[in-house]
Order: structure tokens, then sequence, then C-alpha cells
């Protein structure tokens, strides 16, 4: 599985339910059908090349930033992906930007059990509005369950530490969540996500003491990261299983393949070659790069 940040995925058209004046052919950035056909064909060519070595797609693909369920029914109907029999998860949440997160999933390999929008609320600023988060339930081939949870917390806009309370919220709201639903099940729990906060950040180590779960990118290389800004390379996208079933995980990465990647200019070193330069288009890919996990359908016994 994947979760990818494809860093403001709009339809062209007009939405009466986010009415994006940004991204339409008249709007600032003179959004149109073309451009958004070519950030399809770009995106399905990232996720393909995800394939393991059997050129299998993964199973299941997280989104953030995405406009609605229809660019993700448009990213599914897209060319080759016609083939892959995905379908897609999605909620519309009130978000300030319009963006969302959403998710697809192969349903010869996986069978939606049930979902579900987590709604952002603080009870500290009533009229703050960010993601929802998604809760999503799937039955395996082998008749497992896996609990998904696909994340976005609020930004760093204003600063880190004055917009931390933001995230701080999120993750309570999150930990209260998962530890209702514990009570109920023993199957995994997968979180994936953009959380606006690094690995060790009080947000995320919040999170997991509370929903006893344990962050896999600590176990990574601390120089590098899915986002890179101002010459730093940060894992702001991150992913979090249960303690309990560690054993499942047979690989995780950061997918850093050259095309997605160009030189920072003036600092060292690449950077991942985004899709939009302020409001112009560059025909690149996001600004984040995505992370994947390999989940074996039997425990690792070494």
């Amino acid at each position: 599985m994947a979760f990818y940040n494809v860093e403001n995925l709009f339809h062209p058209y007009w939405d009466s339910l986010n009415p994006d004046e940004e991204f339409r052919p008249e709007g600032r950035r003179e959004w149109n059908y073309w451009k958004y056909k070519e950030r399809l064909k770009r995106l399905s060519k990232v996720i393909i090349s995800l394939s393991d070595s059997s050129y299998n797609p993964p199973a299941l693909v997280a989104f953030a930033e995405i406009e609605s369920r229809a660019v993700l029914s448009d990213l599914i109907k897209n060319g080759y992906f016609q083939k892959l029999n995905y379908q897609s998860v999605h909620y519309d949440s009130p978000d300030r930007r319009g963006i969302d997160v959403g998710l697809i999933y192969q349903r010869h390999k996986l069978k939606l059990i049930q979902s579900k929008a987590i709604p952002y609320r603080d009870p500290n600023n009533p009229k703050y509005r960010s993601r929802d988060m998604l809760f999503a339930s799937f039955e395996t081939v082998k008749k497992d369950t896996l609990n998904i949870f696909i994340c976005h917390w609020p930004s760093r806009y204003g600063g880190k530490i004055k917009s931390m309370p933001k995230r701080l919220n999120a993750a309570l709201i999150l930990s209260r969540f998962i530890d209702s639903l514990q009570l109920q099940t023993k199957s995994p729990f997968i979180i994936l996500g953009d959380f606006n906060d690094g690995p060790q950040d009080s947000s995320m180590t919040m999170l997991c003491r509370n929903a006893n779960l344990k962050n896999l990118m600590l176990d990574l290389d601390p120089k590098l990261g899915s986002h890179r800004y101002k010459g730093e390379w940060a894992y702001l996208d991150q992913i979090l299983v249960s303690n309990g079933h560690l054993k499942f995980i047979s690989g995780l990465g950061v997918f850093q393949a050259p095309f997605l990647l160009e030189p920072q200019g003036r600092l060292p070193g690449l950077k991942p070659k985004r899709a939009f330069q302020g409001p112009f288009f560059t025909k690149g890919y996001s600004d984040h790069l995505p992370i994947y996990l390999d989940w074996s359908l039997r425990p690792n016994l070494h």
C-alpha cells in the first residue's frame, strides 16, 4: 500500500460543493482540462511505478490534497488504470482550501467492510475547519481484517509552534477513535498520512503513546525524507502500525524514483519535482514523495 500527497489535484470545472475559483480556466492558475489530464497521466505513472517485482500495483493507495471523489474516479479510469480494478473511497470535508483525503483499492485483493469520515473539531476554536480523517476497514483474500486511517493534519501556517495545538488536537481525536475501536477488534491498525509534523514531534509521540502504535519512519535514515523545505528533508508523510502487528511488515520506504526529483537550485542536492511553481503548472508531480508499506498476509517470523 502507499500514501501520496499529490499537491492540489483539482478538477478544472465548477463544483457547487467546492467553488474553487483558482483552479478554473478563467482562474489565476488558468487550470484547464488538458492540464488536468496531464496531471492524471503523471500520477498514474507514479502509482504504476510503485509495482512490486511481479508488476503488481499497490492494493491500496491513499491520497492527500484531492478535491473530490470525481478526481479519483477520473484517475482510476485513466489509461492503463482501467484494467486494475480499483474502487475509490472519499468523503467531502469542510476544509477551507477544498482539499480532502481519499483512497483507491483493488477489489479483487481487498473487500470494503465499512468506511466513515472522522471530523476535525476543535472546542477551543470552533470556527476553524480542516480536513476530516478517513477510516476504512477491509477484508483481505485471507479473510483477515485491516483497519486503515488516512490523515492530512492541519498545516504549519502561521509557524510550526503556533500551529502545533491544532495537530495535537488532531492526534487526540484520532487516538480516541482508535481507542474505542481497539475495544472491539484485535485486527491491525495502519495509519498513513501527511501529518505536517515529524515523527519525533509531540503530536506524533502522543498519538503513538495513546493508541499503542509504532511510527515506522523512526527506522528510516533521519537525513532523508518525503518532503524538502529550504534544503532540509523531513518525514511529514508517515506510516504508523499497531505494535502487536509489526511482524507483518515486509518492506517500507520513500519512493525516490529519479523522475520524481530535480535539482534544488541554489542549494545542493535534489528535491521533489513539484506540479506547480506559484500559479504555473510545471508538468511535475508533487512537492511530496510517495511512501509505501509492504504488508505480508503471513507474519514474518525472522
